[in-house]
């Protein structure tokens, strides 16, 4: 394999792993996770693996889930929905219109490693993951497509997941000093976006941090797992 194609399938691992880790908590997703973060580190992989993987080691899927459901469900402190960063109501439902018709032009369903809304952080980020395979099982096999797939991966990065992720993944970093281990998943989250970003030389119009929130939010939702009561 050549180095090129080892740097792809080194950034489809960690969009994936990014995946897995932003998905409520399952004892399957931490272990993909670990495995992930770990092949990668010793692959030479961003130092914020280390973080990820000391955090993860320090915390059980209960106090996982815990953290994941204050920061993400009930009221949404930070929203994982591309959509909410969105000021417009209008252009909300067009961004939503416009992540799902990059889906389908490939197949692929609004799943990421569980169903979810077409613009939520981990069906984004497990897209970006099947285009970068994509690309490189056309290289390797010297089919045609490769490079449209590229080009497709620089426009969802452009006209969505550049835009927002960043926003994102520095608000989690402001907000989970209680939740150690997303804020070190945020921290690599943050640093392999901009990363990319620099690579491809894109300069996507940056989504502002979201708004306050009202008593009518239409991204709040309840997960089951509960709030820590350290927390509430």
């Amino acid at each position: 394999m050549s180095a090129l194609a080892t740097e792809g399938v080194a950034l489809a691992a960690l969009w994936r792993l990014l995946s897995l880790g932003f998905e409520s908590p399952t004892d399957e997703t931490i272990a993909e996770v670990e495995t992930l973060a770990d092949t990668l580190l010793e692959a030479g992989g961003p130092a914020e693996l280390e973080d990820v993987l000391l955090e993860l080691a320090r915390s059980g899927r209960e106090e996982l889930s815990a953290d994941h459901a204050w920061l993400f469900g009930g009221t949404v402190r930070i929203s994982p929905y591309e959509g909410s960063y969105e000021l417009d109501p209008i252009r909300q439902g067009r961004q939503m219109a416009d992540v799902a018709a990059f889906y389908r032009a490939f197949g692929a369903e609004a799943e990421g490693p569980t169903a979810d809304r077409p613009d939520f952080v981990g069906c984004e980020l497990e897209f970006l993951s099947f285009l970068e395979l994509r690309r490189l099982v056309a290289l390797e096999n010297e089919e045609d497509g490769a490079e449209l797939v590229d080009e497709i991966e620089s426009s969802f990065l452009v006209d969505h997941a550049g835009r927002w992720l960043p926003t994102f993944f520095a608000a989690v970093v402001d907000e989970a000093t209680a939740a150690p281990f997303f804020r070190a998943l945020a921290e690599l989250g943050l640093g392999v976006v901009e990363a990319e970003l620099e690579r491809r030389s894109l300069d996507p119009a940056p989504l502002p941090k979201r708004r306050a929130r009202t008593s009518v939010e239409g991204d709040a939702f309840d997960c089951g797992a509960g709030m820590p009561a350290s927390r509430a």
